[in-house]
């Protein structure tokens, strides 16, 4: 072997020692360790599961999560190889916690691990859940057993607020009903009981087979109309106690009718008829009724329904054509009401002008004007219009019904100052087609609209968050379209261009559901925590912001 070839044979040998090394260290495992904590008692949590699973995994990776607990001191280490990871911590009785998020409801954040990296002293805290109990008694106050007790909380869709269940129990042979493992929150309950022995011959004109007349169910503390429930607040860990129902056996009732329409061939077209609480000629989201239909003839059937004033609402759709109905009605004691008629007609145009004040030279011609459907019987039957070069709209498909105006594509200093539709001011409103074209929506923008921007700090740092503008006036509270709503960057900065001149509360949310902030109720605890603003046109104003702490939005003990 030649002197040179030796050479050559061991460089070779120590590179590819060099790269070995240089492998095994980048597969070196990193280490975390750290301690589960009680939020509200500050106790270490024993037996905790820390759970953890490698962000963004390719095919070949396993993404089963892995886990370890914790000890007698709430303590855990783990080791891993280097990479990218998502962290949670489970319990029974605790609520999961994302580690990096404030609240169990929160995202979370990542956690980058480098080789032989050391990570020490994470601490994370787990909210205990909560529970409610109370009995169920009859207007004797004698206990009432096997009554089903729903737990309901509010979740927000596009600005709409909908009960949602959550958990539920049983009454027992006391009366006494208790519903655990609940995270903190505002909850409602209804109460259902068992049916009543048959009051009537069975009924073969039912589109369901008849069965025991049922009660009507009833929302904490014994009502049967959802907007006179009584909230039940939980804080974290906290027992609602106490919380009994003053049950009145009140016979649900059967309604019927007959859906009429110029397509009357059901079988081949899509249709559905809801019942909603009538709230001021809107209809709720809580506690709608879906009816079984007889496609051959229309009949449509409602069970279980509690005497009260509602909305009957329906829609066809049959290929691209959508008919709709809307009638109010109201439903009384009687055991069976069958002479209700709903008649679908298909939608019509509304007309209308954009306008720029002034005159003021604009192409409007990308500008969207949009009329979106509130009562959510046909998803897609929202109606759309481009401004046209002279500055008219034609919004097409516009049935029976209450309906949110907003403009998109707006230029960032154009404003709204005011749209109308007939008499109806739609800055303060909704457009209420109910009753058929009634005239015609005119628009006015300006170009002179203001700007509110500004930081979020939190100790001295900046802080991302969710930026809210809200109207600081009740009545404009309920025009969803002078809501504004951005993201602070990683710097912290927001900005709102084309700001109505106005007052304001400016929030800015660590974590929040979204849409929550349409809800009134929802702003209450927090409103001393938002920034109050006025901007005339074309003013600039800046604001540094403090971020509401998520505990904030939850009940207090």
């Amino acid at each position: 072997m030649s002197y040179r070839y030796y050479v050559l044979l061991n460089s070779i040998l120590l590179l590819c020692g060099f790269c070995a090394q240089a492998a095994a260290q980048e597969n070196t495992p990193a280490t975390v360790q750290g301690t589960v904590f009680n939020k509200v008692s500050g106790a270490p949590v024993n037996h905790a599961h820390v759970m953890y699973i490698k962000s963004a995994a390719g095919a070949h990776e396993n993404p089963t999560p892995i886990s370890t607990d914790t000890d007698s001191e709430g303590h855990f280490v783990i080791q891993v190889e280097p990479g990218t990871y998502r962290l949670w911590v489970e319990r029974p009785g605790f609520a999961r916690q994302p580690y990096g998020a404030r609240t169990p409801e929160g995202a979370g954040a990542v956690l980058t691990l480098a080789p032989r990296q050391q990570v020490r002293d994470i601490t994370i805290k787990l909210a205990p859940l909560g529970a409610i109990s109370g009995r169920t008694l009859d207007n004797e106050g004698e206990p009432v057993q096997g009554v089903g007790i729903q737990v309901l909380r509010f979740s927000y869709a596009n600005g709409k607020r909908r009960l949602m269940p959550v958990s539920g129990a049983s009454s027992n042979d006391r009366g006494e009903y208790r519903v655990f493992g609940l995270p903190a929150g505002r909850y409602y309950l209804l109460a259902t009981l068992h049916g009543a022995p048959m009051s009537h011959l069975p009924d073969t004109g039912g589109l369901v087979p008849e069965m025991l007349d049922p009660f009507a169910p009833l929302y904490y503390p014994g009502v049967l109309d959802p907007t006179a429930a009584t909230m039940v607040p939980l804080p974290e860990g906290g027992e609602a106690s106490d919380i009994d129902f003053n049950l009145q056996r009140i016979r649900a009732v059967t309604v019927r009718g007959r859906v009429y329409s110029s397509i009357p061939d059901f079988s081949s077209s899509h249709l559905q008829v809801v019942l909603a609480h009538n709230e001021g000629n809107t209809a709720s989201g809580v506690g709608r009724l879906t009816a079984t239909l007889d496609p051959a003839t229309g009949r449509f059937e409602f069970r279980g329904v509690a005497p009260g004033e509602y909305l009957l609402l329906g829609a066809q759709q049959s290929n691209k054509l959508v008919l709709s109905g809307r009638e109010a009605i109201e439903v009384t004691a009687a055991a069976i009401q069958d002479n209700f008629r709903l008649t679908l007609s298909p939608g019509y145009a509304i007309s209308g002008r954009v306008e720029m004040e002034g005159g003021a030279a604009a192409n409007l011609s990308h500008v969207m004007v949009q009329l979106v459907s509130t009562e959510d019987i046909v998803s897609g039957l929202d109606s759309f219009s481009r401004i046209g070069p002279d500055g008219s709209i034609h919004m097409p498909g516009v049935t029976a019904g209450i309906w949110m105006l907003f403009l998109d594509q707006l230029a960032e200093n154009v404003w709204i100052k005011s749209a109308s539709y007939g008499e109806q001011d739609l800055l303060l409103g909704d457009l209420n087609a109910s009753t058929g074209p009634v005239g015609q929506i005119h628009i006015v923008l300006a170009g002179n609209g203001a700007q509110i921007s500004g930081t979020v700090v939190d100790n001295d740092q900046p802080r991302e968050a969710i930026v809210v503008l809200v109207p600081a006036a009740d009545e404009l509270r309920r025009s969803l379209g002078l809501y504004r709503v951005t993201s602070s960057e990683n710097r912290g900065t927001f900005v709102f261009k084309g700001v109505r001149p106005g007052s304001y509360k400016l929030f800015a949310f660590e974590e929040v559901e979204p849409f929550a902030w349409f809800d009134p109720e929802f702003l209450k605890p927090v409103e001393s925590l938002g920034e109050s603003v006025t901007v005339g046109e074309g003013e600039k104003i800046t604001k540094q912001l403090t971020p509401v702490p998520p505990e904030s939005l939850l009940p207090q003990r």
